[in-house]
């Protein structure tokens, strides 16, 4: 039985070919986005779970309040927090520390010579690093870390700097780039490369010097695994007691120190974060690796469900359509003796066949697409969902649904009717079932348009971020990184200072460098360096909290090109004055309690250096605010100061040369002198400032290609539609060109009931477009305002693309001979 079953639907399948190509296609299409687009979901939501405690698993987010408001939203906290926790709480497990390192890494060959590398993904921690977290080792034991001065690197980074020879015993040397501290360990084990779904990524873990830590500055990721059974918000709710007892010793701890003061202990709040929830629903200040975001990946899975659900739409549509095409075959077979319940199975054996080769050839589809597909979404994406038994069963589900769904309503339409009536050409298309397909058609159309909205915004915002005024002029902006060696040796001396002199005045004598400026940290990177300071503005009175402190060069104002709004910009002699000068921007202003500007100016803000001495540093003006940070935050409060040589981590200069290579090549050549023993790493500051949206690039890449799919899917079932709507109209058409009809009038005929669908499929789309468009823009301090062109445009669009789809087969109709039509059967 299954044999002639599958005879019979090849031999339908074959003489409908045009429709089989089209339905096909459709849902292979469908079926195709829908798994690219779950491959990502489930890579973005796979994310630190290769760790075997990943449930218990939970990172200690630090956060601090001032006068109610919070201030800070930290993912580090003081570094006594975890040793603290684990001796007071039988319910941690276990503990490790994480500070994150960038600075100069060399490494001593066998022939003497030296390698050198600037690193960026350097970790500081406690020897239970790789007894908490699950990184396989391919050298070594989860005991690497146990003695000091040693350290874990990975596979990559010891091909990198031990070539064809072994790596375990070689000595690797740190000099940190912010504060010039010199690290030498020995390595003592290497393990696999990090995975991609790993939100802490690493090439060196160097072993942490294992005390208890101290209560001043919140410098660590702390991370701690909770035993078998402990309920975490029971746990997190113990937090707070657990600070209050610690207070005493915070305040004793900090009488020495320059973070924080004693009004701020009782407004600091620690709360619990799993390590799985952190890639895509955390967007804390300073997180240790960029994360993603969950309301994207829910996005996306309303597309994936959408497109997959048009293609099925396209299917039910175009075979309800062909209902009375077949409603002679099945009089005929239901008069030989054909039973209803053969003919359901046989048009579910039918469905089944297309389904199968449509998903045969969105596998195919896939298998092409995957490696572009991954480029577009910036993350390495292998097919493995087959290995993932939920999303097999849930997948065979759909599948299931997908076949019954779209074949037993026009089975049981055609098995339904008597063969006399059939037979007798009595049977015709009801207006339940014409109503059914336009309403399907509206669905199709409206979750088009909407796409077609969306897409729209998406691009829009994207490119108002990367484009829109920030307050300060980036262009033709080189940055060269600061050498690290030389500051680790010479901080404290003159030598230093004088290559840093020599260095910005001959780069400034340099007719291809406009301007030369240096500063502790650049545009486009978290400000790290933070402390505290107290006003007394008239408006608020005493009001201390913590605030970003930039260290600049006395040119950094003038060469950005960033407004002054009160007072005086530094200059040279700003050093020689008899109380420290400092600038704030507008956001500042506002923190500190001022009224305005100009009422800020002259007023004494204290803070505290590094013994604990108060001092008083005057506020000689203010600048306007500019975006030092992306358009998705708002403007950051900042403390600018003069740089001393030893805090400047990044040199900008400002080119006007046209030919950038060689400019680059000039500016080489002077750090090679001046530092022989640095390496030069460079790198354009617009650049670097858009990485920043990275994540909406791609989101917009894969929305559009997504959008793109969905589009063409509702196009093609059109394009079926049309020609099945053609065929059965074939002699009305053949009798009005008879009576006088012009082809614009039979184009016209067709087209306008699917013109009118399109128009209520807008009318649907608006609102859903406006609501869900509103929801994602609501993530962005600094967003587009909606227009009526982001509405009409996609509108538009759809009616073109109906005309495009519809044309061609109802002018074919239009001038086909008459005679041909009108004949008999």
């Amino acid at each position: 039985m299954i044999k002639i079953h599958f005879k019979i639907a090849w031999r339908i399948l074959m003489r409908q070919k045009t429709f089989s190509l089209v339905n096909i296609l459709g849902l292979a299409i469908g079926m195709a986005a829908c798994l690219l687009i779950v491959q990502y979901i489930s890579f973005e939501r796979s994310y630190d779970n290769f760790h075997v405690n990943a449930n218990r698993i939970y990172r200690i987010k630090h956060q601090n309040y001032s006068q109610g408001n919070l201030i800070e939203n930290l993912p580090r906290t003081y570094s006594a927090v975890g040793p603290a926790l684990k001796s007071q709480f039988p319910e941690v497990q276990e503990m490790t520390r994480i500070v994150k390192m960038t600075g100069l890494t060399t490494a001593r060959q066998p022939n003497g010579s030296l390698v050198a590398f600037n690193e960026k993904s350097i970790y500081v921690a406690d020897p239970s690093f790789l007894r908490l977290f699950s990184f396989p080792m391919k050298e070594g034991s989860p005991g690497a870390l146990q003695n000091p001065n040693t350290v874990v690197i990975t596979a990559a980074t010891a091909k990198k700097y031990f070539p064809n020879q072994e790596a375990i015993g070689k000595t690797i040397n740190l000099q940190e780039q912010n504060s010039g501290t010199n690290i030498t360990a020995t390595v003592t084990g290497i393990c696999k490369n990090v995975p991609a779904n790993s939100q802490l990524q690493f090439d060196f873990v160097f072993s942490g010097d294992q005390k208890a830590g101290n209560w001043s500055y919140p410098d660590s990721y702390t991370y701690i695994q909770l035993s078998p059974n402990t309920n975490p918000k029971a746990f997190e709710a113990k937090l707070s007691a657990f600070l209050k007892s610690s207070i005493s010793l915070i305040s004793k701890t900090n009488n020495n120190s320059n973070t924080q003061g004693k009004s701020d202990l009782n407004n600091i709040s620690l709360t619990l974060q799993p390590l799985r929830d952190i890639h895509l629903y955390s967007n804390l200040t300073d997180e240790i690796s960029p994360g993603g975001n969950g309301s994207m990946v829910w996005y996306l899975g309303i597309i994936a469900a959408l497109i997959l659900i048009i293609a099925y739409v396209n299917y039910l549509n175009l075979t309800t359509a062909k209902v009375m095409e077949r409603a002679k075959e099945v009089g005929v077979r239901k008069v030989l003796g054909s039973q209803r319940a053969q003919l359901i199975k046989q048009f579910l054996f039918e469905s089944f066949l297309l389904n199968i080769i449509s998903l045969a050839t969105a596998a195919f589809i896939v298998s092409l697409a995957m490696p572009w597909f991954s480029k577009l979404c910036g993350v390495d994406l292998n097919f493995d969902l087959w290995k993932n038994l939920s999303f097999l069963a849930a997948f065979i589900t759909i599948l299931a649904a997908g076949v019954l769904l779209s074949a037993i309503y026009p089975a049981l339409i055609l098995s339904s009717y008597k063969p006399v009536q059939v037979l007798k050409g009595k049977f015709m298309n009801s207006a339940q079932r014409i109503t059914l397909r336009k309403a399907l058609v509206v669905f199709q159309f409206a979750a088009t348009i909407t796409f077609m909205i969306g897409t729209l915004v998406v691009y829009r915002q994207v490119n108002y971020m990367k484009n829109q005024n920030k307050g300060m002029n980036m262009k033709q902006t080189l940055i060269v990184v600061a050498p690290q060696n030389v500051r680790a040796t010479d901080l404290d001396n003159l030598k230093y200072r004088a290559k840093d002199s020599t260095f910005q005045t001959e780069l400034s004598l340099n007719p291809q460098v406009q301007s030369i400026t240096s500063s502790s940290s650049i545009p486009g990177q978290i400000i790290d360096y933070i402390m505290a300071y107290t006003s007394h503005a008239q408006m608020a009175g005493e009001k201390s909290l913590r605030l970003s402190t930039f260290e600049i060069g006395s040119k950094f104002i003038d060469q950005f090109g960033i407004k002054l709004v009160a007072g005086d910009k530094f200059t040279a002699d700003s050093w020689n004055r008899k109380t420290p000068a400092m600038m704030l921007n507008e956001a500042a202003v506002t923190s500190l309690g001022f009224k305005n500007a100009k009422e800020a100016i002259g007023k004494l803000v204290e803070t505290k250096n590094g013994r604990g001495r108060v001092f008083q540093n005057e506020i000689v003006g203010v600048i306007q605010n500019f975006h030092q940070m992306s358009l998705k935050d708002d403007f950051t409060p900042i403390v600018f100061r003069l740089s001393d040589p030893g805090s400047i981590t990044h040199y900008e200069l400002k080119l006007k040369s046209s030919n950038i290579p060689q400019a680059i090549a000039q500016v080489e050549k002077t750090y090679k002198r001046t530092y022989p023993e640095s390496a030069f790493e460079y790198f354009f500051l617009d650049d670097f400032f858009n990485q920043q949206y990275n994540a909406e690039q791609h989101f917009g890449q894969v929305f559009t290609l997504f959008s793109g799919f969905a589009v063409f899917v509702a196009c093609l079932g059109l394009f079926g539609l049309t020609l099945t709507t053609i065929t059965q109209r074939i002699k009305e058409i053949g009798i009005r060109k008879v009576l006088g009809a012009s082809v614009a009038n039979i184009l016209l005929l067709i087209s306008k009931d699917f013109i009118g669908l399109i128009a209520t499929a807008a009318i649907i789309a608006f609102p859903l477009a406006y609501w869900g468009s509103n929801q994602w823009l609501q993530g962005y301090k600094f967003r587009i305002h909606f227009d009526a062109w982001y509405f009409i445009l996609p509108v538009l669009a759809a009616f073109l693309l109906t005309a495009i789809t519809i044309s061609y087969q109802s002018i074919r109709a239009a001038i086909a001979n008459p005679v041909r039509s009108l004949k008999t059967e």
